[in-house]
């Protein structure tokens, strides 16, 4: 679990298991200049969730513990439950890009899609999509 000294800017939770991807986001985010909390699989980014202040999640889709399209749907559960006027936006990173892969994941509460791989200009234009 890794925290980033970067800025207040923006704070983004990346919930990523694979190592590489984790660096390749990772260091899009430290050039955008955001700050990022790290969590590696859905179930320590549901409770980083609850216990951080972030501006937008990157989500994995599969991963242990809890996959992405579960993790995704216990926030939005914690955020009717606690009536969040706003909810966080969440963008969907997975190598899976069938029609119905984003569907399910719109389904799930997710607020985009991103197919992996990508390129670092992808994932700005995600990310500048909520945040201009």
């Amino acid at each position: 679990m890794e925290k980033s000294e970067v800025n207040d800017k923006l704070k983004i939770l990346l919930v990523e298991d694979n190592e590489l991807n984790q660096k390749f986001a990772i260091a899009v985010i430290r050039r955008l200049g955001y700050s990022y909390e790290l969590a590696e699989n859905g179930l320590i980014g549901l409770n980083k969730f609850k216990e951080g202040n972030f501006d937008l999640i990157l989500m994995d889709i599969q991963m242990p513990e809890m996959n992405g399209i579960e993790a995704t749907v216990a926030i939005r559960q914690h955020e009717k439950n606690n009536k969040v006027q706003n909810p966080i936006p969440i963008v969907a990173v997975t190598a899976f890009a069938m029609d119905q892969d984003k569907r399910n994941c719109m389904e799930a509460g997710m607020s985009d899609f991103l197919t992996k791989p990508y390129k670092p200009y992808d994932l700005e234009l995600k990310i500048k999509n909520f945040f201009p």
